[in-house]
């Protein structure tokens, strides 16, 4: 897949196969066709650090990053609109997952 700018640190897939998510060097979150291996969109923007963890969550309508900034950012699949305000953090954020109601990341 071409179109970071930098290398991807973390992909995860859509639950239902049809979408990539990758999350990037560049600080951005890209959406792919898993077909084509097109771009869906522009690049996400909005954390100031590598974008090191995704996880989603267990209905597929949301997504959350961790990033080298200390953030964790939430965000709708299909739209890649933010969602909610980021999650600050004191240190990294070395694991990421939604709990089974989807109410806790």
């Amino acid at each position: 897949i071409k179109g970071h700018e930098h290398l991807a640190c973390s992909v995860l897939w859509s639950l239902d196969g049809s979408h990539l998510f990758s999350g990037s060097w560049d600080c951005t979150i890209r959406k792919w066709d898993s077909v084509t291996g097109d771009p869906v969109g522009e690049p996400w923007q909005g954390h100031a650090g590598t974008i090191t963890l995704l996880a989603l969550s267990l209905d597929g309508t949301r997504i959350a990053s961790a990033s080298g900034d200390r953030t964790t950012r939430f965000r709708d699949t299909d739209s890649g609109s933010q969602v909610g305000e980021p999650l600050e953090h004191k240190s990294a954020v070395c694991a990421l997952a939604f709990s089974p109601s989807g109410e806790f990341i």
